[in-house]
């Protein structure tokens, strides 16, 4: 396994002082966000691919996941063509030598169905998957919206267009707030309001865990974040998991970005070196 860390962390700063941070902190691969104006690091619609390769190269990082986080289930909240973004992101990470496209599913309204939602989820998928496979690139669903982070829900979604090419990017602390943050025309909100029943993630991640391709590791005490160690989830339980099924992708720490900069640094030194305890303990 390889140890890496999110911009998204360092969201209220500069794509250049993230990468120097982290550069600065150790690791060698960073997840790069391309979420609109919550975390707008990436933008494939303005930034050339190739010039955003070559800046992580000058930082001594390589890219392992671009995060492109768009609603499937509905077009509320939305201005925006969510299947033209997501292939335009995928596209895009081709040409920056990125693996891998991160997405969820968004918030299922009250009055649709779970069969509507999938209906409407695998509808965008066909039209979606079959860049993936002709860029060879991966898209990974993150257990980031109503179906996912229900029980088997992760599972349904990986049903309903069969491919290689779709994955999972597993978040280790979304199952057990039962909720995810995302921007809204209000502002920042938990999504779910008050959310879904708390999920064991070592449950929730076995089942899938031959399909994830990269891994969003975070630590939280309710629904904040923290330190990795210093939280409630059960964070080795899931590299057992992982380790048990063949997983050497990337584990990328994961906040949601709100400390300063001074603090999140603080936090990065701690979470890698727990990363690193944590994996050396398990492969030996």
């Amino acid at each position: 396994m390889k140890i890496g860390c999110c911009s998204v962390n360092f969201r209220q700063y500069s794509l250049d002082e993230a990468m120097g941070w982290i550069s600065e902190g150790g690791f060698q691969y960073i997840e790069l966000e391309a979420n609109l104006h919550w975390c707008n690091h990436a933008d494939p619609r303005r930034d050339d691919p190739v010039k955003m390769k070559e800046k992580a190269k000058r930082f001594g990082l390589k890219i392992s996941s671009l995060g492109s986080h768009r609603e499937l289930i509905t077009d509320e909240e939305v201005n925006y063509d969510a299947v033209a973004d997501i292939q335009n992101a995928i596209r895009w990470a081709r040409a920056a030598d990125i693996p891998i496209v991160v997405t969820g599913e968004g918030r299922k309204p009250k009055e649709m169905t779970v069969d509507e939602a999938l209906s409407n989820i695998q509808k965008r998928l066909e039209r979606i998957v079959p860049i993936a496979e002709e860029c060879g690139v991966f898209l990974c669903f993150e257990p980031h919206g109503s179906i996912s982070l229900a029980p088997g829900g992760l599972e349904k979604i990986l049903s309903l267009v069969p491919s290689p090419w779709l994955g999972v990017n597993f978040d280790t602390a979304n199952p057990r707030r039962g909720n995810f943050m995302h921007p809204t025309s209000r502002g920042l909100e938990w999504m779910l309001g008050e959310g879904l029943p708390q999920s064991d993630e070592v449950a929730l991640l076995t089942p899938v865990a031959k399909r994830v391709k990269n891994v969003h590791f975070k630590d939280v005490v309710g629904k904040d974040a923290v330190s990795l160690g210093h939280g409630q989830v059960n964070l080795k339980g899931c590299l057992r998991v992982l380790h048990e099924s063949g997983f050497e992708g990337v584990l990328s720490w994961q906040t949601e970005g709100f400390q300063s900069a001074e603090e999140t640094r603080a936090w990065m030194k701690e979470s890698r070196e727990f990363m690193m305890r944590a994996i050396e303990e398990l492969e030996g």
